[in-house]
This record gives structure tokens, C-alpha cells and sequence, in this order.
């Protein structure tokens, strides 16, 4: 049995998908559990916040994404160990959990007219300003085309994740080219997409990333 085993449902959200991939990229073994909507209400009560994703290591679990993807990365070899850079990486995951959870009330919206008039002021309001912050991150690390230092990192998968989310066409009201205009950004998403790892993880799982 793996010593760290991610459970989470089967679809590539950034939350569980970056941890997932940092141990594929880090080459570190782990078991990839992926949970149907029933076995998470029969095993709900069991989790610390009663919510997924959930990392295991050996006997304990480890909950909230931010604490899983730096765990991850960490194993990895994919965070740093210079304390103002890991800073940087952490500054990157928790701006994509604050991008994310400012999507998070139009999913709970149950009026398609109203949720179709959020997603509207979001794509047009809260998409500029949260791309061209993570373009000022980008140009500020030097124009690498990594959010931190010279090479990928957590952050880096974590931006790529969150980015494919908001461009595959299945957010009604989010338009999939609605990153297209940021060129730093649009560089970043291609390196990470292309690396070959990345290519490897995504041949596997051809049915989240088939285009």
C-alpha cells in the first residue's frame, strides 16, 4: 500500500489534480482514490471538515487544498526550499482559492437567469483583474514564464489547472477564450501544458484532457 494516497472525486479540479500531479511529476508513489458522489456521503462524517479533497499519509489525513498541494510539492521536489520563494509559491495557491471561491456563488445558484447574470459580471469585471494580477506576477518573476524562479513549480500547475477550468467551454457564461488576450499568461498555461510529464499525466487521462 502507497504511504500517501489523494482521495477525491473523478474530475481534474485543481484542488486534488495538482497534488495528484505533483507526485506523478515527482515520481512519488501514491494512490490515486477517486470517490463516486455516493461513497462521499457514506464516508462524509469520517473527514475532518467534512469535505474532499482529503490527503492521507499513512494512518492520518490531511485536509484544506493549500495544506495538500504544499505537502505534495514538497515531496515532490515542485516548492522551494528559499523562504521567500515558497512564500511566492503559497502566495499563488491561495490567490487561485481566492479566485475560486469568488466563482463559487454562481455555482450555488439555482436561477439560471440570475446565475447567467453573475457569471456575466464575473467574466467581465473579475476575469481582468484576476489575469492581468497573475500577469503582474509573471512579468515581475522576470518574464521566465514560471510564476516562481526558472523552473515549474506547484504554482505553476495550479495556475495551469484553474486557467484550463475556466477555458474548457463547461462554465455557461465563461467564455473559453476569455484568457487568449494575456499573453504572459497564455505562455505560462503553454510551457506547463507541454512539459513532458504534463503530456505523460494528461495521456492517461485522456477523457478530462482529450481537445
Amino acid at each position: 500500500m502507497s504511504k500517501y494516497a489523494v482521495v477525491y472525486f473523478d474530475f481534474p479540479f485543481w484542488r486534488a489534480e495538482v497534488p495528484r500531479m505533483c507526485f506523478f511529476i515527482g515520481g512519488v508513489e501514491f494512490e490515486d482514490r477517486r470517490w463516486s458522489f455516493e461513497e462521499f456521503g457514506q464516508k462524509k462524517g469520517e473527514l475532518p471538515f467534512g469535505q474532499l479533497p482529503v490527503l492521507y499519509v499513512g494512518d492520518k489525513v490531511v485536509a484544506q487544498s493549500g495544506g495538500i498541494v504544499r505537502f505534495a510539492a514538497k515531496k515532490a521536489g515542485l516548492y522551494s526550499d528559499d523562504d521567500y520563494k515558497a512564500a511566492k509559491i503559497d502566495e499563488v495557491i491561495d490567490y487561485a482559492t481566492d479566485i475560486t471561491n469568488a466563482l463559487s456563488p454562481t455555482m450555488r445558484e439555482k436561477d439560471e437567469a440570475k446565475k447567467m447574470e453573475m457569471r456575466k459580471e464575473f467574466a467581465e469585471v473579475k476575469i481582468p483583474k484576476y489575469f492581468s494580477a497573475l500577469e503582474g506576477l509573471l512579468k515581475a518573476n522576470g518574464n521566465t514564464k514560471y510564476f516562481v524562479g526558472d523552473s515549474l513549480t506547484a504554482a505553476d500547475l495550479v495556475i495551469w489547472r484553474l486557467i484550463g477550468w475556466f477555458t474548457s467551454g463547461k462554465l455557461d457564461g465563461i467564455p473559453a477564450d476569455c484568457a487568449e488576450s494575456y499573453k504572459l499568461l497564455s505562455e505560462a498555461i503553454k510551457t506547463v501544458d507541454e512539459h513532458p510529464k504534463v503530456v505523460e499525466w494528461k495521456a492517461k487521462h485522456s477523457k478530462f484532457y482529450s481537445s
